[in-house]
């Protein structure tokens, strides 16, 4: 996969996974690499560190494992603006996909109906 395109990707698959709940950094990383095992490590943390400095994200420390305490990420207001920005334009992005044929004779599966082509 293009590596800018896995970056977006990435963007919005960590804004997901802590608009349900928040999240320690080591569990995120592995939750990805597992569906991109091709990623690195460090670029999932790049990716964390940026999503902070940027403000969609919030971070704080937690003892709870009674060891070191842990870096937890949460979403920010600003995150789940920008979430709803991102999944609004993946859907924009499916429906000209569907539109022009693309995944039509590649095998792709839809999940849903494209929405109606209005002429």
């Amino acid at each position: 996969m293009d590596s800018q395109l896995k970056r977006g990707i990435l963007n919005i698959c960590i804004l997901q996974l802590l608009k349900e709940e928040d999240k320690y950094g080591y569990d995120i990383i592995k939750l990805l690499q597992g569906l991109f095992p091709d990623t690195e490590e460090s670029t999932i943390y790049a990716i964390l560190r940026r999503l902070n400095k940027e403000g969609l994200t919030d971070m704080y420390y937690s003892d709870i494992s009674h060891g070191p305490k842990r870096k937890y990420y949460s979403i920010s207001d600003k995150g789940k603006e920008c979430l709803a920005e991102y999944i609004s334009s993946w859907q924009e992005i499916e429906r000209i996909f569907a539109e022009i044929g693309v995944g039509k004779y590649e095998g792709w599966k839809r999940v849903t109906a494209p929405p109606p082509v209005i002429h």
